[in-house]
């Protein structure tokens, strides 16, 4: 007698280049309503996970089998699923088009994946949506997996969310009217910052404002440390580092790009 097992069909492991402190991107993978469908009709079940999802089939088949009959006897040839993510901050510290609203699209027969450690790495194709409510979206092709079940490997797929590069920005606002002069910020990284210049802030506050010379890739744990120095003395320690909420966009002679605005009262 045959026994009714779960088989792990493949799995779908996350990476953030945000995340540099152990965590995993919160995301949800949604089948869609196709795939709901065939999965409740064909005992399928996801396991949402932090990091990732896992599809299982519950079936006294094969694994191989199992999916080839699918293939045959319903003609289905794809599981699709959304990505969707509760951070209302993804797509400003992951790298999205600045103009574009759209969506990320992955699929298992993209001729520009690879493989890495055993692993899938889908290639990611932005596509322009205006109303996507996705984040992302994936598609896995039968076909594939069974092509691979065959020849005796797991399916392991792997999507790498690379995270955004920002110009720093800082104002330093001189509250207590102090004598300011030759101030300057120093890196432990070689990262240098133009300016000051004297700027007016929208609560008509008058700053100095410094801009890193070169963008830097958004982290949720700071790489790099910035002083505040005054004639070649320390005066701040620690510059305070970027937070999703504090980036916008500005357009420079060559490019857009996106800044994130720091102040500093000194």
């Amino acid at each position: 007698m045959s026994t009714t097992q779960y088989q792990l069909v493949f799995k779908i492991d996350v990476n953030h280049a945000y995340f540099n402190g152990g965590e995993e991107p919160d995301l949800f993978f949604n089948p869609s309503v196709s795939s709901n469908q065939s999965f409740k009709r064909l005992n399928f079940v996801v396991n949402g996970r932090k990091g990732g999802m896992d599809l299982f089939a519950r079936s006294p088949f094969p694994l191989v089998d199992y999916l080839k009959t699918i293939v045959l006897e319903t003609g289905i040839e794809f599981f699709d699923f959304d990505i969707l993510s509760k951070d209302t901050s993804f797509t400003t510290y992951t790298d999205f088009p600045i103009d574009g609203l759209g969506l990320l699209k992955y699929s298992s027969d993209d001729k520009l994946n690879h493989t890495e450690n055993e692993m899938t790495v889908l290639h990611p194709i932005f596509e322009s949506d205006l109303y996507a409510s996705a984040i992302g979206m994936v598609r896995v092709s039968l076909k594939d997996l069974i092509a691979t079940l065959d020849a005796g490997r797991s399916v392991h797929f792997n999507i790498n969310f690379n995270s955004r590069s920002i110009q720093w920005q800082y104002h330093i606002i001189n509250y207590r009217g102090l004598p300011l002069t030759d101030i300057s910020i120093a890196s432990d990284s070689g990262i240098h910052f133009s300016g000051p210049t004297e700027v007016v802030l929208e609560n008509n506050q008058t700053a100095q404002q410094f801009d890193s010379n070169v963008l830097i890739p958004f982290r949720q744990n700071p790489e790099h440390s910035f002083d505040l120095l005054m004639g070649g003395k320390i005066i701040v320690k620690g510059l305070p580092s970027p937070s999703p909420l504090g980036v916008y966009p500005l357009e420079t002679d060559s490019e857009k790009i996106m800044v994130a605005a720091m102040y500093v009262n000194v």
